[in-house]
């Protein structure tokens, strides 16, 4: 600014103060005045209010010793001063009123802050020079945060300056030594608190802006109209006035309270450095919430508020024609808010950004409602013209009325275009998603209000863009958009050559994109992307694959693409055939009961099998031939690869379908369909030309083949599965009504009743088939068993059960065992026929037993040698064996005889099944693949007998027989020894050596834990030698899941180093998802083992919580979780020890270990945790400070025998009562009816 202006300042300032005094009440203040206090005598002589601050401190420094240099001149400068005043006091009296202040300051007017004791006044004007030098130092110190701001956040040398500072004299004249400055600041008091409605930041207070024109939009119940029309009014008044109201209201939705001036307004060439200036003192203030993105009540209906005001202003400002008249009222906001938007601030980005965003949307609306103006008088105007009578006036008015449109259309599309190049373009890959966001939005809105302007290449482009953006939601809103746009049949021949340019993409982001929700609504377009027409087959195919996918929402997000890919291959189908009409006359009447097939659903559900079967075909290989039966013929990083509880990918797409698909929800429809002879219709199809009857080729078309039949099965399990549990279909589709529970369990009732009759009859065709079988009998587990009772079909049932009995016998598949035993225990719930069914179960006891006596008959066990045929014979029938302990006691029979069991004149050995088991392990040692799997299912089987066993004998309590006990310590003894030598022989950590340690963990707890004082006195904890092998297996174990999941290990200082060479080069690469869910399982079922003999003190209670925590918080929330466990078990109640403990009388918190996760409980046991946390932190301090005293602390010789000794009990192994071991779980037909009993956590 020149010097010359300097003159204009003050009328500017006036005017300002004029407008609104109370705003700048406090910077009218002279700096004397503020540094004199009520005690100083005040200068009456007439000076300029300033608008802004001084510099901070350290530009005052600076500019004294710039003045020192020059000392004469600002003597010259400060006596022409003093003589213009008006009997005003001199500067000598100022200092005077220093030193009093140094002595009575007592006054709250003096507590303001240092940068305000320094500013001084002068009347001098300063020249060029010193004003650039002003300008560097003043945005130095803006910089640092530490300057004052006037209005504007400018400092001083900005639009209304300061003259140059005096410089400080004494009395006699001379310049005040330095010391005496020094001691003035010394002696500034505490700065005032902050007042209520003052912005602070440290040192820095801003004035709350006051602003008319906001408080008129935000008010409750305001009119938008006349506030728009009161302000236009006042800026047709005083233009630039009436633009600093906007501006500042701008910069007031922003959250700013700084301010632009009159002279800010006329320089609009100075925008960007005005705004910059105003970015710098904002940013000191360190707000971080602006009312677009705040929650407070207050900004509630902030932006619709905003949006309709700008709504308000524009059609106010094109209704009286001010686009044309007075561009310059929308050309200079569009200046300021350009500048706003490419501030580095975001509450200033996002702010003006929406501003602007909101501006093209309701121009576009104005230029919209244009167009049509000028459609409808174009087209009056040629009527007019046609006319043979034509009205001269009229045409000419319309012409007029044309060319006013025409022009405003123009200037409106002409303001359109500016702000989408200044700031769309550079917003619409904003750092901030959430200005992204609003660009995609309003783009899409822009495109449904004005299509032609927006819908062209070069405006719909930037959708692609944005769908490589790299946060969910911004890619989400995108697709939204694209959904929209679509779905409009008239414009999507102009979509032609985007859906080219990024078809592959969006297939990418509906199958692999990261967010579910991205996906889903991505499948959703590619379906409208179908029904036009611009999707290629292989597309079509890759998207219809993710009705397999694992999330359900994505699952139920493809139906629709995939139903109406099922619709277009069954029309095809049909015109195949002749069309429908033809079809349906060549058919029979479905609506007959005795007609049995085939219907026109038969020819959907036929496109449906083979959809899935391609689709299945595609993702798993045409060599895949479902799940090897053999639990070691899949061995992937060294773990058993189980087919547990894993719904198959078939039911899940039947699930999502039977909403969608009327022929799906139809199960008895299925259920004929699959008990439909196909044989003959293959034979009659394949005899059948061209020109035979159609019933033949119909009958051709539906016929299923073994594939077709499974997929069939798990689809109609599905079925019968979803009109079990959703009810039956509602009268009115269009308004169905909740079903009571009455209606559901009637509806079941019905089902069940059907499946009476479909059941056998499935087993009875598809009972030889494995996968077949395993599905019809997965149908047996929905139904409600006591509709045998209530019909009075208990032969029925018996034949049901006979049925379940056989397939369990003559099948080794591990899916139809596990399906059949499910079925028996479903039926053991059921007490009205429970007589029935524990009698079945005793003929299959009884024949699985049997096997088991024929299959070792006249071997010895230990060392015979049995061929690949008995090997296998043997593994099945002890196989079956698990699965029957799974779910009934299998005690009784397995401590009978061989020689008593059973009917058959042939002599069985007169070994107990038991003691047969137990012979068997010593096999274990072994390295066969045959002999690794049967010592797999001896471990189970074995460790269900000693649980059922263990309790039994709880429930008999000290009633028991002394023999039984002996017999049951023998086998135990028997069976330790057993598992310990496959510990120690084996020298590979596999499934075996990790099966044998966790059967000696479940015996070791079990044992210990029991409530019979007779047999937990004799069994004592693992020794030293059983638990090592334990740890190694625990740490192979842990091991070889950090390297599938890539996670490293906290290192074991007493370890030996590891040689790299020796280890497997393929445990170097990370594993597939599933592979790590697996290893996962494995660690954790495997800890859970550890953690219950840890508290049933079978093993070393201190060396096992400290390895287990050693690796708590790298292995994952679930191990981390298992783990939390042992903490809360011990920490949970009061007087437990959490380790062991050195002295007797230590108090009860001594343990080094300590869990990251915060215990829950209630709040004694909250208070427990937080003292024993204290002292945990205590000790690990004492202990980091003296690390000897650990070792000079003498053990007792046995220290691990004291220190599971309770005082008073005659036996070490006694459980501390201070301490709740769990008891040994009663196994589920003991006492329920569950699948397993596992001494799980």
């Amino acid at each position: 600014m020149d010097i010359d202006d300097t003159s204009s300042l003050s009328s500017l300032s006036d005017h300002e103060n004029n407008d609104a005094p109370s705003r700048h009440a406090t910077l009218s203040a002279t700096p004397a005045a503020d540094a004199s206090g009520g005690n100083r005598r005040r200068s009456t002589r007439v000076v300029k209010k300033v608008q802004t601050y001084s510099p901070p401190p350290p530009s005052t420094r600076k500019t004294k010793r710039k003045r020192a240099a020059n000392e004469e001149e600002d003597d010259a400068a400060d006596e022409e001063g003093d003589n213009a005043d008006k009997g005003g006091s001199t500067s000598p009296g100022t200092i005077q009123g220093d030193d009093d202040e140094q002595d009575e300051d007592d006054d709250e007017e003096d507590e303001e802050s240092a940068s305000e004791e320094e500013l001084e006044e002068s009347d001098g004007e300063p020249d060029e020079e010193e004003l650039k030098e002003r300008r560097r130092q003043n945005k130095k110190a803006a910089r640092g945060g530490g300057a004052r701001r006037g209005r504007g956040g400018r400092p001083a040398g900005g639009a209304a300056k300061k003259p140059a500072a005096k410089k400080v004299k004494t009395a006699t004249g001379e310049a005040a030594p330095a010391a005496a400055l020094e001691s003035r600041k010394k002696t500034v008091p505490k700065p005032r608190k902050k007042g209520k409605g003052r912005a602070t930041n440290g040192d820095v207070a801003v004035t709350p802006m006051v602003n008319n024109l906001y408080g008129a939009v935000f008010e409750n119940n305001a009119d938008h109209d006349d506030v728009a029309g009161g302000w236009i009014a006042k800026y047709q008044k005083d233009n630039a006035d009436g633009m600093k109201e906007m501006i500042n209201f701008i910069l007031k939705c922003c959250g700013c309270d700084n301010e632009v001036t009159n002279y800010d307004i006329e320089d609009q060439d100075s925008a960007s450095t005005t705004l910059s200036q105003i970015q710098d003192a904002f940013s000191n203030q360190q707000v971080a919430e602006y009312p677009l993105t705040s929650k407070k009540p207050a900004f509630r209906k902030f932006r619709q508020n905003l949006s309709s005001f700008i709504e308000a202003l524009i059609v106010t400002a094109v209704t009286q024609n001010l686009v044309i008249t007075d561009p310059a009222l929308l050309e200079n906001m569009q200046v300021w808010i350009t500048a706003m938007s490419s501030s580095t601030l975001r509450q200033f980005r996002h702010t003006s950004t929406v501003f602007a965003l909101d501006m093209v949307s309701h121009l576009s609306k104005c230029a919209r409602d244009i167009r049509r103006v000028v459609g409808s008088t174009n087209r009056q105007l040629e009527s007019e013209q046609k006319k043979t009578l034509q009205n001269d006036a009229r045409i000419k008015a319309l012409s007029e009325k044309l060319k006013e449109s025409e022009e405003k259309r123009e200037a409106i599309e002409s303001i359109i275009k500016d702000i989408f190049d200044t700031v769309f373009v550079h917003r619409y890959r904003d750092i901030d998603s959430k200005i992204r966001i609003d660009c995609i939005q309003e783009l899409s809105n822009w495109l449904a209000i004005l299509p032609e302007v927006f819908f062209d290449g070069s405006y719909i482009r930037y959708l692609g863009w944005v769908l490589s953006d790299t946060v969910p939601a911004t890619r989400l809103e995108v697709v939204r958009a694209l959904i929209k746009l679509f779905r409009k049949k008239d414009q999507v021949s102009g979509l032609r050559h985007f859906t080219e340019r990024f078809r592959e993409r969006l297939v990418e982001m509906g199958t692999r994109d990261a967010d579910t929700a991205v996906r889903a609504a991505t499948v959703e377009l590619l379906d409208v992307i179908r029904e036009v027409g611009f999707l290629e087959p292989e597309d079509i195919e890759t998207v219809g694959r993710l009705l397999f996918d694992s999330e359900q929402k994505v699952r139920r997000a493809v139906v629709p693409f995939f139903v109406e890919n099922i619709n277009d291959l069954y029309q095809e189908k049909l015109e195949e055939l002749g069309g429908e009409e033809v079809v349906q006359e060549a058919l029979g009447d479905e609506d007959d009961e005795e007609y049995e097939g085939p219907t026109l659903s038969w020819i959907k559900l036929k496109c449906l099998v083979e959809a899935l079967a391609s689709y299945d075909q595609a993702e798993t290989g045409e060599d895949n031939e479902g799940p090897s039966q053999n639990l070691l013929a899949e061995k992937n990083w060294g773990i058993v690869m189980k087919v547990d509880e894993i719904v198959s990918r078939f039911s899940l797409a039947g699930a999502v379908l039977w909403d969608a698909l009327d022929e799906v929800r139809d199960w008895e429809g299925l259920a004929r369909y699959l008990l439909y002879d196909h044989s003959a219709s293959r034979s009659e199809g394949e005899d059948a030309g061209d020109g035979d009857d159609v019933d033949k080729q119909v009958k051709k078309v539906v016929a299923l083949d073994a594939k077709e039949d499974v997929i069939l099965l798990q689809v109609l399990n599905a079925s019968v599965t979803g009109s079990i549990f959703k009810g039956p279909d509602p009268p009115n589709k269009k308004k169905p009504q909740p079903r009571t529970v009455k209606e559901m369990e009637k509806h079941k009732e019905h089902v069940s009743r059907s499946l009476m009759t479909f059941i056998p009859l499935l087993l009875k065709k598809f009972g030889p088939v494995p996968d077949a079988a395993s599905s019809v009998l997965r149908l047996e587990q929905l139904m409600n068993l006591d509709v045998f009772q209530e019909l009075r079909q208990s032969t029925a049932y018996s034949s049901l059960l006979d049925e379940i009995n056989r397939q369990f016998l003559t099948h080794a598949d591990e899916g139809v065992l596990k399906e059949a035993s499910a079925a028996l225990r479903h039926a053991k719930t059921f007490e009205d026929l429970k007589e029935a069914t524990e009698s079945k179960l005793g003929q299959l006891k009884d024949e699985t037993v049997t096997s088991l006596g024929n299959a070792v008959r006249g071997k010895d066990l230990a060392t015979a040698k049995f061929s690949d045929a008995s090997l296998t014979d043997l593994i099945n029938t002890v196989r079956r064996l698990e699965h029957l302990s799974g779910i009934t006691d299998c005690v009784e029979i397995l401590e009978t005889p061989l020689s008593s069991v059973g009917s058959s004149k042939e002599k069985l050995p007169e070994l107990e099944p038991i003691d047969i088991l137990l012979e068997l392990l010593s096999r274990g040692v072994a390295t066969d693949e045959l002999v690794e799997e049967l010592t797999l299912r001896v471990l189970k089987s074995v460790g269900y007998y000693f649980m059922w066993k263990i309790a039994s004998l709880n429930r008999a309590g000290e009633d028991i027989d002394d023999q039984a006990l002996e017999d049951v310590i023998a086998r135990r003894k028997k069976a330790l020894d057993q598992i310990t030598t496959i510990l120690e022989k084996r020298d590979e950590v596999d499934a075996v050596k990790i099966a044998a340690a966790s059967t000696l963990l479940d015996l070791a707890t079990l044992f210990v834990s029991t409530s019979v004082q007779r047999l937990a006195s004799v069994s004592q904890p693992l020794d030293k030698d059983a638990q090592a092998q334990l740890m190694s297996v625990f740490d192979m174990v842990e091991k070889t899941f950090a390297k599938g999941c890539g996670r490293k290990l906290e290192p074991d200082e007493n370890a030996e180093p590891e040689d790299d060479e020796e280890s497997d080069p393929s445990e170097d690469e990370e594993a597939d998802e599933s592979t790590k869910l697996m290893l996962e399982q494995r660690l954790c079922e495997y800890t859970s083992k550890i953690i219950l003999a840890v508290l049933a003190k079978a093993v070393d209670q201190k060396h096992w919580r400290k390895r287990l925590a050693r690796n708590q918080s790298r292995m994952g929330s679930n191990y981390k979780e298992v783990v939390n466990y042992l903490d809360r078990a011990s920490v949970g109640r009061p007087g437990t020890r959490r380790g062991a403990q050195k002295k007797a009388p230590a108090p009860p918190a001594q343990k080094k270990y300590k869990s990251n996760q915060k215990v829950v409980g209630s709040e004694n046991e909250e208070e427990d945790v937080e003292e024993v946390e204290d002292a945990e932190e205590k000790e690990e301090e004492h202990e980091e400070e003296h690390p000897e005293e650990e070792e000079e602390v003498p053990e007792p010789e046995h220290e691990e025998e004291q220190e599971e000794e309770h005082p008073g009990s005659e036996h070490g192994s006694e459980p501390d009562p201070e301490v709740e071991v769990p008891e040994a779980e009663v196994p589920a037909a003991a006492e329920g009816d569950q699948d397993e009993v596992m001494l799980d956590v």
